[in-house]
């Protein structure tokens, strides 16, 4: 296909029309998904209610809308992208003030989990690396400091496996995470609180503000292969009666458990009831694996992230 470049993320070949920096070329396999870039603009219109996103200030982060072709996916001022109803095929034009780097970051952060949504995979909104005890992810709405507790881990030497959106495979017996992209976004202030002497830092053009850590080929690792999961942390407020430098790791009943998960999964789709029974079968089934699914608590405070850290790996270990 000319003017097409083929990549590996989310453990797919996934082929793309806009470069996608940091992710390793690959070349004579077939391609799961494919973006292309549209000359003109994307004339589709949702023909049913669309969903909307919201960033915690309100702002609208993006709307989703079932139309003729597919999906239809905008964020307002950036960008707008058509998704094939099988998720295979992904269309996006550049609107002015947006450049291909801000357009294959929406893809990649955004758009692709999206769109694998469509084919049964489970993509939890979830930051995760690799240790020796397996493969750890924090989950939690946005500003809870899921990127911050695994950039504390990476620049330890542990692996990145993904900065928001982790690829659950789950054959029966094992529950593997599978790695996205190189790539991690940290607000400013943090970046310069963690320190990144040897790294790559990138202004995206993402109206948030957040800067783009290239990792990989550095200082800072990322993982190459699926890894198996070991622990899932929901990151929540520590308990007002909580001591003031406590970590507390709780476990989820099953059936808190599906709830959070449900709740942080990527999800294109919210209409089709076929496709929502099957995904929460597959989620019931991840959720009643035994010690997996647990609460972390603890106050937001950069100074005692290696304590949060020491916990952690203990609780891993036990």
């Amino acid at each position: 296909m000319r003017g097409v470049t083929w990549y590996s993320a989310f453990g797919l070949v996934v082929g793309s029309g806009v470069p996608l920096p940091g992710l390793p070329e690959v070349a004579g396999k077939p391609p799961d998904c494919v973006l292309t870039l549209r000359r003109g603009a994307i004339r589709e219109r949702p023909t049913g209610r669309r969903h909307t996103l919201r960033e915690p200030d309100g702002t609208v982060s993006l709307t989703i809308g079932r139309c003729r072709s597919g999906y239809l996916v905008r964020f307002p001022g950036l960008a707008p992208f058509l998704v094939s109803p099988d998720g295979c095929a992904v269309s996006s034009s550049l609107q002015p003030g947006t450049s291909p780097r801000t357009l294959a970051h929406l893809f990649l952060a955004k758009v692709l989990p999206l769109a694998l949504s469509l084919r049964g995979r489970v993509i939890l909104h979830a930051s995760a690396v690799a240790t020796p005890h397996g493969a750890i992810a924090f989950l939690g709405a946005t500003g809870q400091g899921k990127s911050t507790l695994s950039t504390s881990f990476v620049r330890r030497a542990f692996p990145l496996l993904t900065d928001d959106g982790l690829l659950l495979v789950d054959n029966g017996t094992t529950l593997a995470g599978v790695p996205s992209y190189p790539e991690i976004r940290l607000w400013p202030d943090v970046l310069e609180a963690l320190g990144y002497v040897g790294l790559e830092v990138q202004d995206v053009g993402h109206r948030d503000g957040k800067k783009r850590l290239c990792i990989g080929r550095g200082p800072w690792p990322f993982s190459l292969e699926p890894v198996p999961v070991r622990r899932l942390y929901v990151l929540g407020g520590p308990e007002p009666t909580a001591r003031p430098r406590a970590v507390t790791i709780t476990p989820l009943t099953p059936r808190q458990a599906f709830i959070e998960l449900v709740k942080h999964t990527y999800r294109l789709d919210l209409d089709d009831r076929t496709r929502l029974r099957d995904e929460f079968d597959s989620i019931g089934r991840i959720a009643a694996r035994p010690s997996l699914v647990y609460r972390l608590a603890f106050r937001r405070d950069l100074s005692r992230l290696p304590a949060v850290q020491a916990a952690i790996l203990e609780h891993c270990a036990a």
